[in-house]
């Protein structure tokens, strides 16, 4: 049976990614750039953020548009930003002029990437071979050892005033095979996060992240593969472990294929870019006029 399910309600969970000083200089670039037309999202002085600019921003530096509160953090944000770049250009032109030769000089670097990863992108055409992923496993177990349990399990989180759990204390035992359908009309209408997938494995820790773990003795619970449920004072939660494997284990290869596709795609890319950059960044001057002293 495989399945995998995952109900949060109308709540989403967004992750917040930064890339070093390429994320920097993009935010920079959007403080610097001169004002376009478009509706206005927030102005400092002359300077306007459109809504448009302030969209694309908040989505590259991971921001969810359509949270209040983070449209408020990230235009807050912005204002302060800009207030200190206005700021110093008044008090401090010199200053500021060396800013904006160093910003065009670091941000060829922003464009080098963009242009240089489609282009190599563009060579990775095909897959891996399982041959090849399983070649990589066999000689690189050693790198793979688990440092948490992983686990195949039921976990579902409902509001503790949720109605007919005595039902659901039954039916997430698993023990008919109508329970699961049962638990997925449960989930469905009440639960705050439910998942189940009996045929992929997960971090123990990374599938109870929101649930209180510090209450549970976990080497026990996973041990004895328990079927259990505990509460706090706002949620319920029901867990089934239905397998695991230990820590300091090598884990299956199917639940460190992504890992090591992602392994090899690294390493080829870097390839490619040693193999093509030369290459690559003669073609792309070609296409310029460069006059030059030296």
């Amino acid at each position: 049976m495989k399945m995998f399910y995952i109900l949060l309600g109308n709540k989403k969970t967004y992750s917040f990614h930064k890339a070093g000083i390429l994320v920097s200089l993009f935010f920079i670039l959007v403080l610097f750039s001169c004002t376009r037309q478009g509706k206005t999202w927030a102005k400092v002085n002359n300077q306007v953020l459109t809504e448009e600019d302030a969209k694309t921003l908040m989505d590259f530096l991971g921001y969810d548009f359509d949270s209040k509160d983070h449209r408020k953090k990230f235009t807050h944000e912005w204002i302060n930003k800009q207030v200190f770049l206005q700021e110093l250009k008044k008090t401090n032109p010199t200053e500021f002029e060396k800013m904006q030769l160093n910003l065009e000089w670091q941000s060829g670097d922003l464009a080098k990437f963009h242009l240089e990863e489609a282009y190599i992108n563009n060579m990775m055409t095909e897959g891996f071979s399982d041959s090849l992923v399983l070649d990589y496993f066999e000689k690189h177990k050693e790198d793979f050892v688990l440092n948490d349990y992983i686990i195949k399990a039921l976990y579902i989180k409902v509001p503790i005033k949720a109605p007919k759990q005595e039902q659901l204390k039954q039916d997430f035992l698993l023990k008919k095979d109508k329970d699961f359908t049962k638990v997925i009309s449960y989930a469905k209408l009440y639960a705050e996060n439910f998942y189940y997938n009996d045929s992929t494995w997960v971090y123990f820790e990374e599938m109870l992240k929101d649930a209180p773990v510090e209450k549970l003795n976990k080497d026990n619970i996973i041990l004895n593969r328990a079927k259990t449920y505990f509460s706090d004072e706002n949620y319920v939660y029901y867990l089934n472990i239905i397998d695991y494997k230990l820590k300091d284990a090598v884990p299956p290869l199917e639940f460190l294929k992504p890992a090591i596709i992602q392994l090899l795609t690294s390493r080829k890319l870097n390839q490619l870019k040693e193999q093509k950059g030369a290459s690559f960044l003669k073609t792309i001057k070609q296409k310029h006029e460069i006059t030059s002293k030296y």
